[in-house]
């Protein structure tokens, strides 16, 4: 049969079967016409009759007899490629996933999801790297999930938000703002430590809007770094609300507070190519650690 009539293959298959074009039209649901087309084309290919009329009935030619299981088992073998789908059990699985995300992420998750996981007795192991700079980190086979706050990617990049949140202020509890009125001028009067994101843009137009420049002394690569540099300095800082919960014991000097005016919201995203949407590890990766942070960072308990 030529390449280009292998769709008559479900055609040549249910007239095998049925012995009649009528049936065949309802089981395919298509008009008696279409099929006694497709029957002719079926002969013209093979050079045999298929079906010949043996009275009130049609009956199969012997050559189409021994067609009939040949071409069931392919119609079969085509319905398993159509309909495959790829096997995963976590739990018989031993997996790695290299994983972006920027330095406080990276602090709430490492220990925490390691802890979690050998809790379930799960062999996934999670390589953490940090946020690479570049937007098309993504379409590279090294990295298979970012996670982190929005940012800009390729195009074709999947985003699932998994948490919108206010943003707070931090300062170290010695500092002087704390004993004061926490009004906007007040705060435009203290110096500030910035993290580079798109968050620190959306401040400083805040601030602008208001006719104000915001006093930015120094701008760091992380959240850890700038909450860091607020503990050693009398300077303040605008961190994601979400990302305080991950202030443990190493940060009891840490005061996180709101103030008069109402901080830019942000979100907590994944990101992945799309390439991996349909794997079910990836997937189990996604909703693992979406589930998590939901359990653990951004309602703890």
């Amino acid at each position: 049969m030529p390449r280009t009539d292998l769709n008559l293959l479900i055609v040549l298959d249910s007239l095998l079967e049925e012995c009649s074009v009528s049936k065949v039209a309802k089981r395919l649901n298509v008009t008696p016409p279409a099929i006694s087309k497709s029957l002719n084309k079926l002969r013209d290919s093979f050079q045999d009759q298929i079906l010949v009329r043996s009275g009130s009935i049609l009956i199969l030619t012997p050559l189409a007899q021994q067609l009939k299981p040949q071409i069931r088992n392919l119609v079969n073998n085509i319905d398993a490629v159509l309909n495959q789908t790829l096997s995963f059990e976590i739990d018989h699985q031993s997996l790695t996933f290299n994983v972006a995300a920027n330095d406080l992420t990276i602090a709430m998750l490492n220990s925490a999801i390691l802890a979690d996981l050998q809790k379930q007795n799960k062999n996934v192991m999670l390589d953490f790297s940090w946020d690479h700079g570049g937007v098309d980190f993504l379409r590279q086979d090294k990295i298979d999930l970012y996670l982190g706050e929005p940012r800009s990617l390729s195009p074709e990049i999947k985003i699932r938000t998994i948490h919108r949140d206010n943003c707070l202020l931090i300062a170290n509890k010695t500092h002087p703002i704390l004993s004061q009125p926490l009004t906007f001028e007040n705060l435009a009067a203290c110096h500030f430590v910035s993290t580079k994101s798109k968050l620190n843009e959306e401040v400083d137009a805040l601030f602008a809007a208001k006719g104000k420049k915001r006093k930015v002394v120094g701008i760091t690569p992380g959240y850890l770094t700038t909450i860091e540099t607020v503990l050693r300095t009398n300077t303040l800082a605008v961190v994601p609300a979400f990302f305080s919960h991950a202030l443990g014991a190493g940060y009891q000097d840490a005061v996180t507070f709101e103030s008069d005016f109402t901080l830019p919201q942000t979100s907590l995203v994944q990101a992945w190519h799309p390439r991996n949407d349909n794997s079910p590890s990836h997937k189990w990766l996604r909703d693992y650690i979406k589930e998590f942070l939901g359990r653990k960072i951004i309602q703890p308990g």
